[in-house]
């Protein structure tokens, strides 16, 4: 049952699901540690399969790259978030914070 879930979204759908659960997951540990590049690669990896295709026929065709995809719609990319970026944003965030607001500590 497990391998055939997947065959009833369309890409649109995968997307939408990879946006909203997939790139929340880490939301946490993103926001407070630097992603070791191991993990940013087994996020990406899980993305990509769940992306671009289900069940156990063998390896997927990715029909564009990683980086054209995590671009955002207005330049012609899905806009999934790429999560390096988003960490390293998430990080300056906190100095940023911790520079102008000393009394908060």
């Amino acid at each position: 049952m497990g391998r055939w879930k997947g065959r009833f979204l369309s890409l649109v759908g995968r997307v939408c699901l990879i946006k909203s659960v997939l790139s929340a997951i880490p939301l946490f540990y993103l926001s407070m540690y630097k992603l070791p590049v191991v993990v940013l690669k087994d996020f990406e990896k899980v993305q990509r399969r769940f992306l671009w295709g289900w069940g156990d026929e063998g390896r997927k065709v990715a029909w564009v790259s990683w980086r054209k995809v995590c671009e955002p719609r207005e330049a012609s990319g899905l806009g999934i978030l790429n999560l390096r970026f988003f960490n390293v944003a998430l990080l300056g965030k906190w100095i940023w914070r911790l520079e102008t607001e000393k009394d908060d500590l």
